[in-house]
């Protein structure tokens, strides 16, 4: 055989190797269309395997793996991606840093998070990674000095998935995949079965029993998931999709939608589509607010930001609905937000795209009752990992509460956990951590002539409010990484004198407020004097709450972040003689 027909023959057959592997893909991608990321990864797999390199098999490979939360597998694929040297959309530098981050490399992830977030024009969250805020929270302690305790939920958990919880007085509601669900046989996108909700009975919070399905016409052999319930527990919303053909397959699904549901003698009826529901767009993740008057949901309708965002209606008396109105751009992101919880002043959710570990996240933010949402603070180790975490519930005392997570995805897929609320504050925990972030916990140390008597020391600081939870005199983390800054200072000038002036909101009687703030007082005094401060230096007094910041004295209507600006702690300087330095 001549050298020519030998090159002809390698050109030939590599053209039809090439138009083969072309051909697999087209109909891998046909499947990954509809849903069916498994079967279509199988195909891109031994399309990559056979030694077909391609930029474009390397994003769907990874995306297949991303979708099914798969972030060590879809890393390897998106590493091969960004080797190529090619310049992919914007998205990939976003799941390519969330793959390394669910790894462990927060570094090298947000730099890749960086790139992104200046890709889509997000200013402000780029200047966050630059300024390593990424690290602290709007002031808040690091992700690592979180004051939580976890523990795996026994007796409701699968081999398959299990989130969306809810409290509802003794009982206890969620989503599972397991428990033999009325779809188990028909497995979607994932391999699991399809979604049901499911009841128990909490006997302690960590002893859950009983599970069972709910009752009444609420799961089909699709998906049912995320239910929320009205205060008198009557009324249920919950989400579900069905089919749009008679033909089964993933792609037939409609899109998840929100349902209400009636319970009449203790059994789930009258279930009825919400009128805001469309064809086009998901809607699912209701959360009621407390009072049940308004409705938040998560949706990709247009308006939104981002993948999905968290949306809201109010409900009427009448129970017809306003039009949807999105929560807006503080919390909504160019990427996920989902599972909306909401208590009487804070909203909890998840996104991906508020800066986080990695995969899903747990958020917090103060919400007041014209929905206006305030500084939004990452819930932290140990809730928050570098997996997903998601589906936050909260008691009413605020002691214990469940959500649901990934990081044991290799046994069994998403596991709802219950966490403890604990208030206790390691003091060695936080002057360690003010030793080890010097770069990043700035404390401005006041010049001498600015010391002046009368003025207050938080305000030279400008320190973050220490703002208290309503009715408690604890100092929480984040408290604690302030007080920090001011013992700093105390230190920097020995024979400097503090007042320390404690105050409450108007809530409660007055004299309740003037025994509070006290206790407030001294819990401020205390953490200062026990990091060795002289207490002669200090002295502490509470004022109730007889000198208000705002119009929200007794009798008047006020949003509770109003009531916080009133619940705060003063540090106003009363000595500065012989004020030298160490």
């Amino acid at each position: 055989m001549t050298k020519k027909l030998l090159y002809i023959l390698i050109v030939l057959l590599s053209v039809s190797y090439h138009s083969y592997g072309q051909k697999e893909v087209k109909k891998a991608d046909e499947l990954y269309e509809g849903y069916e990321y498994l079967k279509a990864r199988d195909i891109y797999l031994k399309v990559a395997n056979r030694g077909y390199v391609s930029g474009y098999l390397y994003k769907k490979l990874g995306d297949s793996y991303f979708k099914t939360a798969e972030y060590k597998q879809a890393l390897k694929w998106y590493e091969k991606l960004f080797k190529l040297g090619e310049d992919p959309e914007p998205e990939y530098y976003f799941r390519y840093a969330q793959c390394l981050k669910a790894a462990g490399k927060r570094e090298k992830g947000n730099e890749y998070l960086q790139k992104y977030y200046s890709l889509v024009d997000d200013k402000f969250r780029s200047n966050q990674i630059m300024k390593k805020s990424y690290i602290l929270y709007d002031n808040d302690i690091p992700l690592e000095y979180s004051s939580y305790k976890i523990e795996e939920l026994k007796g409701v958990n699968t081999e398959f998935s299990d989130f969306a919880p809810v409290i509802k007085g003794k009982k206890f509601i969620f989503t599972s995949a397991g428990h033999a669900p009325v779809g188990y046989k028909k497995n979607w996108q994932n391999g699991q079965p399809y979604f049901d909700l499911f009841e128990a009975t909490i006997n302690s919070p960590k002893d859950v029993t009983g599970v069972k399905p709910l009752s009444g016409d609420i799961n089909t052999e699709y998906h049912e998931s995320s239910a929320t319930f009205t205060p008198d527990g009557k009324t249920m919303y919950f989400s579900r999709n069905s089919y749009k053909k008679a033909k089964y397959s993933d792609a037939n699904l409609s899109k998840l939608k929100i349902y209400r549901a009636e319970k009449i003698n203790g059994k789930w009826k009258t279930v009825e589509e919400l009128p805001f529901n469309s064809e086009n767009y998901t809607f699912t993740s209701p959360a009621l607010s407390p009072d049940g008057k308004r409705l938040y949901f998560v949706s990709d309708m247009p308006g939104t930001f981002g993948n999905s965002d968290i949306w809201y209606v109010e409900i009427y008396e009448d129970n017809s609905y306003s039009y949807p109105q999105n929560l807006g751009p503080k919390i909504n992101t160019t990427e996920r937000e989902n599972f909306p919880y909401i208590t009487k002043d804070k909203i909890y959710f998840t996104s991906d795209g508020q800066l986080g570990y990695g995969g899903l996240d747990i958020f917090v933010a103060d919400i007041d009752e014209a929905g206006m949402v305030g500084d939004i603070l990452n819930l932290g180790k140990p809730i928050n990992s570098e997996k997903d975490d998601f589906s936050f519930a909260i008691s009413e005392d605020e002691k214990y509460g469940y959500f649901a997570t990934s990081r044991n995805y290799e046994k069994s897929k998403d596991d709802i956990y219950i966490f403890y609320k604990s208030n206790e504050i390691k003091k060695g925990d936080v002057k360690d951590l003010f030793s080890k972030m010097q770069d990043t916990i700035k404390v401005g140390i006041p010049k001498k002539e600015t010391i002046v008597e009368g003025k207050d020391l938080g305000k030279l600081l400008k320190l973050s409010p220490i703002y208290f939870e309503y009715g408690k005199a604890e100092i929480g983390p984040r408290a604690a990484i302030e007080l920090e800054k001011v013992i700093t200072v105390l230190r920097k000038y020995p024979y400097l004198k503090l007042d320390i002036r404690s105050h409450t909101d108007s809530r409660s009687s007055a004299a309740f407020n003037m025994k509070l703030s006290e206790k407030r007082a001294k819990a401020t005094r205390d953490y200062i004097v026990e990091s060795g401060i002289d207490p002669s230096r200090i002295t502490a007094k509470g004022y109730g709450e007889t000198q208000l910041v705002n119009k929200c004295k007794d009798g008047v209507k006020c949003t509770e972040m109003e009531h916080r600006q009133n619940r705060r702690s003063e540090f106003i300087i009363i000595d500065t003689k012989n004020t030298g330095g160490e």
